[in-house]
């Protein structure tokens, strides 16, 4: 007999006549069972009962690289836009855009559409009849840009990356940058390695220790949005795991939006020309290394000696409104470590 036909009755007989008997090797030949079968029943029995050995169907496997018609037509857009990206591009970019899907899915769909190859996305993006109407979802709610001048440090916070340039007898220079539109407080990492980028890595050593010593939050983070550096601000989970521990709102936008990213503009501006311009004449920035830590010194010196120009914080240092807002938020000054104590005493 197959044990497929059993029903839980029986099932639970073979199970006592094997207790009694004390022998499940002879139980099992008895009744045409494997010994596998035997202990899979026993098991559902001491978990379940007698519901456990009841006959169920099986039920169809979950699909969870199954793709919905909707980012179907998303990714189809995708291809038609940028044919020549392939899953892994495809998949950065629309993780970028809030959609919740895996890069196998994606290839899923190419792979349905005869999309696979460079040549294929071409072709298909050139035939009009293929065009799908891209839908623009980088307009995203902009109620939290509206306030954010008037507002306070932390509410709204822009980073980005940037390749620098190639400098004789250092190499390249990629340069990631976080800029607090309200306080203009500025932080910056470089690398001299594309490959090497881990912007997370660093926003949670750097940035999230700044954020609790001086009592502050970030409301809103917006990442400036750029294809070649994309998929160093989605790659792994250590990102989603920063933005849920510290409850932020976290968008991606295209850089077109000039208006609302023009501080970080001149942020990275002031850098160009006050920092990288002038590395080929000093002679002792002729590593990477120092260069490292006279970008590193600059930045400390522009966050609390830099007076704002204009807006409501104008005549202010970064460090004095970030200060400010630390102590309406109940930070005892006395607390904060020796160095920052040190360079807000200098400042003064």
């Amino acid at each position: 007999m197959r044990s497929k036909g059993f029903n839980a009755y029986t099932k639970y007989t073979i199970l006592q006549h094997a207790l009694k008997g004390n022998n499940v090797s002879q139980t099992c030949e008895l009744f045409g069972i494997s010994r596998t079968t035997f202990y899979n029943w026993k098991n559902a029995y001491e978990k379940h009962g007698m519901a456990g050995l009841d006959n169920r169907e099986r039920r169809k496997p979950k699909m969870p690289n199954k793709v919905s018609k909707d980012i179907e037509q998303e990714i189809l857009s995708y291809v038609t836009k940028y044919p020549a990206d392939g899953p892994k591009r495809i998949y950065y970019e629309l993780i970028s855009q809030g959609f919740d899907i895996g890069e196998t899915g994606i290839y899923n769909v190419l792979k349905r559409y005869n999309l696979t190859r460079k040549a294929q996305r071409i072709e298909y993006s050139m035939d009009e009849k293929s065009h799908i109407n891209i839908k623009k979802r980088d307009k995203k709610d902009m109620s939290i840009f509206s306030n954010a001048k008037d507002s306070y440090p932390g509410y709204l916070v822009i980073q980005r990356i940037d390749f620098i340039g190639t400098f004789e007898g250092i190499g390249r220079i990629y340069q990631y940058s976080f800029y607090d539109t309200v306080s203009r407080w500025g932080e910056v990492k470089i690398y001299n390695k594309k490959q090497d980028i881990d912007i997370w890595h660093y926003f949670e050593r750097k940035l999230i220790y700044l954020l609790e010593t001086f009592s502050l939050n970030i409301e809103n983070l917006v990442t400036e949005k750029e294809r070649e550096f994309l998929p160093y601000f989605v790659k792994g989970n250590k990102y989603k795991e920063i933005l849920e521990d510290f409850n932020i709102n976290h968008i991606f936008i295209s850089p077109e939006y000039i208006d609302i990213l023009d501080g970080m503009r001149e942020f990275n501006e002031f850098l160009m020309m006050e920092f990288y311009n002038k590395i080929p004449l000093n002679d002792k920035l002729d590593s990477f290394v120092k260069v490292e830590a006279a970008i590193n010194d600059f930045i400390r010196k522009y966050n609390f000696h830099s007076i704002i120009p204009n807006g409501p914080k104008a005549g202010k240092t970064p460090a004095e409104v970030v200060l400010e807002r630390a102590i309406e938020n109940g930070a005892d000054l006395d607390t904060l470590p020796l160095w920052l104590l040190a360079l807000i005493n200098y400042s003064k």
